[in-house]
């Protein structure tokens, strides 16, 4: 993976795990009544997303086409194995073949 990239998901998971924490945090300390709480986490969650959807758009970019590199090199190995497995069954049928013909002459 490229620099760029390795930072993007350093950066998505770093974000993920720091509103976590701060729900977390939120939760466990807060005063508020239940549906004060909800309603604050609601306006707190809408605030991030805002604030980083350029980040969030631009981490799923990244991880969209790292995921079509992951597909076409699976792809390319899968045919590279199904390519050997062919070959391989062509030349043990062809060495069968030779045997079974020289033993028509014996």
């Amino acid at each position: 993976m490229s620099g760029k990239s390795d930072n993007a998901l350093a950066f998505g998971i770093g974000t993920l795990i720091g509103v976590l924490a701060g729900v977390a945090v939120a939760v466990l300390f807060s005063p508020k009544s239940g549906e004060e709480m909800r309603k604050d986490l609601r306006i707190a969650a809408k605030k991030i997303i805002k604030e980083n959807t350029p980040n969030i758009v631009y981490t799923n970019r990244i991880n969209s086409a790292a995921l079509v590199r992951l597909q076409y090199t699976i792809e390319s190995q899968f045919n590279k194995v199904i390519d050997t497995l062919k070959a391989g069954r062509m030349a043990a049928a062809k060495r069968k073949e030779e045997l079974e013909s020289a033993y028509k002459y014996l």
